[in-house]
């Protein structure tokens, strides 16, 4: 009888849930086809019961805030509140009610005994805290952290997610502190730090913010390489490399490191053009470890820094080449020709050619460096590349087509490789092979390297420009020609060919490009002013040409480096991030402007 009644029981009890299941889905349909009054009809009879809760409650909360049915939904919360004492998530929806009918002072009521709930079983703490964000309480959420933060006595718990609910509330100085705070746990959050902050903090102001309240936490903490490195990336973001290279030089101090941090910073600043602080940094790596496994790299970018400082002032001063050959010579005389000097006897090879005129001396150094025994096969690439280069201004351009396509199999899909197609392409632009040119060009278009993919384009638009409503290609062919002879470094036969093509050109398309290249050799020649008023007539006459952004970023460059007018500069770069905002200059001109306006101090 016992096992009958139980058998009885147990198939009341399917029928019934059964029947539940089926109420629940034809209610969700109708909720779902926008049906509420169907729906909430047979909701209201599902929540008389308590395992129905879990299935409705969404959909059936959201009906009754549609209907502004609030005395209900007070009811209907309360009531699973008392059956679910332990679900936190109905007491949040509870407290999100009384916010949304205003009652705040019950929803403060209400959240205290939640917080009470949480505090005396913190095992309820994250979910508690997510349900409130899920409803756009974070302050609440903010609550529950900082008092069982306060109730555990560690001022580093939960740092990691009071840092990120600061995040998304733009809090950002409470964002920061607790950051560091979650930063100082262990080493391994350093990186996860710097990632987040490098999200958040977007303006120099913030940074700069940021590094006032890095150094205030330094000295008070022990942990200085921690607070040093925070402030390395700091002051990285805001391209500051002096300052960076200050605090890198520390920790390699307090370390007993041979300047192994002080050389990251060098090689940042020479690869963003500071060259009088790469400089430095490498001049002091040079003289205080000399004995280290950093000093032959550290001294051969030295040369290589005071070599782009001599190339970057015009006319260049060849007694000053000289004697940067002399430097490399004597690294090389110290060390021994081995696979740590080929570099420097590669760049020596090349002041040799393209600016003592020496290019049988050149050919001999860059054979020596290819054929050299073991050799890595990179440096042996870009001694090939390079003596490509140089065939091409000895006039035996079929040597260079055999050493750019040895570069080009040997490191195909490689930076290389694509740079070796791109020469190629060039030399083809030179012979006036302009289909075979495009063709290189086109497959570079999608190159991995973006400097290249982006020549690549620039020489694609002006064989394209140039080609499209010209059939004789007669202009295009004499911009090649006099565009070689300046690659060749024939600059008096060039300056008379420009002057010759401008006045034969002038209302032709290719005119800008012309003008281009003639301020190119000016500048190249010392004569500043001359190289403006060209480029001026590219800004002003051609407003609308693909080299007018080009005109104004060189312009403000000449007046801020070369003429030293730093009002002038200030005034173009203003003018290109005004006009010409889409332009690819738009960031490092917005960088100089606000350097030369003072924004931010660079030492």
């Amino acid at each position: 009888m016992r096992i009958l009644f139980l058998t009885s029981f147990y198939f009341l009890a399917l029928v019934a849930f059964a029947q539940s299941n089926q109420k629940i889905s034809l209610a969700n349909a109708y909720y779902q086809e926008g049906e509420l009054d169907k729906a909430i009809t047979i909701y209201r009879e599902l929540a008389d019961e308590p395992q129905n809760v879990s299935f409705i409650h969404n959909n059936y909360l959201e009906i009754l805030y549609t209907k502004q049915l609030n005395n209900e939904t007070e009811k209907y919360l309360k009531k699973i509140r008392r059956w679910s004492p332990n679900n936190i998530k109905y007491d949040v929806d509870l407290i999100d009610y009384y916010i949304t009918v205003n009652d705040s002072s019950t929803a403060e009521k209400h959240y205290k005994e939640v917080e009470e709930k949480v505090l005396q079983n913190l095992g309820y703490l994250r979910s508690a805290a997510q349900f409130f964000i899920n409803k756009q309480h974070r302050r609440f959420a903010e609550r529950l952290y900082l008092s069982a933060r306060e109730r555990m006595r560690d001022p580093n718990a939960f740092a990691i997610q009071l840092a990120t609910l600061y995040r998304y509330n733009n809090q950002k100085d409470k964002m920061v502190r607790e950051y560091l705070t979650y930063a100082q746990e262990r080493q391994g959050n350093l990186r996860y730090v710097k990632n987040m902050l490098q999200m958040s903090l977007t303006e120099d102001e913030e940074l700069e913010s940021f590094v006032a309240l890095v150094l205030e936490n330094m000295q008070k903490n022990n942990n200085k390489d921690l607070y040093a490195d925070l402030l390395i990336w700091a002051h990285l973001q805001l391209e500051n490399f002096y300052a960076a290279f200050i605090q890198a030089r520390a920790i390699d101090k307090r370390n007993q490191l041979p300047g192994e941090n002080s050389m990251e910073i060098g090689q940042l600043a020479y690869e963003n053009q500071e060259y009088d602080i790469a400089e430095m940094i490498f001049k002091y790596i040079v003289d205080n470890f000399s004995n280290s496994q950093n000093y032959i790299q550290a001294k051969q970018l030295l040369i290589k820094t005071q070599e782009m400082k001599i190339k970057n002032h015009f006319p260049i001063d060849t007694s000053a080449i000289r004697n940067l050959t002399v430097s490399y010579q004597n690294l090389i005389d110290q060390i021994g020709l081995s696979n740590y000097t080929l570099e420097a006897y590669r760049q020596k090879a090349l002041l040799h050619a393209l600016y003592l005129g020496e290019s049988n001396k050149a050919i001999e150094m860059l054979n020596q460096i290819i054929k050299f025994p073991n050799a890595d096969q990179n440096i042996i690439a870009k001694a090939k590349l390079n003596l490509g280069d140089i065939y091409i201004i000895t006039d035996e351009s079929w040597e260079s087509v055999l050493l750019y396509y040895q570069v080009e199999k040997s490191h195909k899909h490689e930076n290389l490789g694509e740079l070796a197609k791109l020469k190629n392409a060039k030399l083809s632009f030179y012979r006036g092979e302009f289909e075979l040119a495009q063709e290189h060009l086109d497959i570079l278009k999608n190159a991995t390297r973006r400097e290249i993919a982006n020549d690549a384009m620039d020489l694609s638009i002006l064989i394209k420009n140039n080609t499209i409503l010209d059939s004789t290609q007669k202009a295009l062919r004499a911009y090649a020609d006099v565009d070689l002879m300046l690659y060749q470094n024939k600059q008096i036969k060039a300056n008379k060919a420009l002057d010759s093509l401008i006045e034969e050109y002038e209302e032709h398309p290719i005119l800008d490009e012309l003008l281009w290249l003639k301020s190119r050799l000016t500048k190249q020649k010392g004569e500043y002013e001359k190289s403006i008023e060209l480029l001026t007539q590219i800004v002003y006459d051609m407003p609308y040409g693909i080299l007018t952004d080009d005109a104004l970023f060189e312009m403000a460059m000449i007046y801020e480096e070369l003429i030293d007018d730093k009002e002038k500069a200030q005034e173009y770069y203003q003018q290109l991030l005004t006009d010409y905002p889409g332009s690819i200059f738009v960031a490092e001109a917005r960088k100089r402007f606000r350097k030369l306006r003072g924004d931010f101090v660079t030492q």
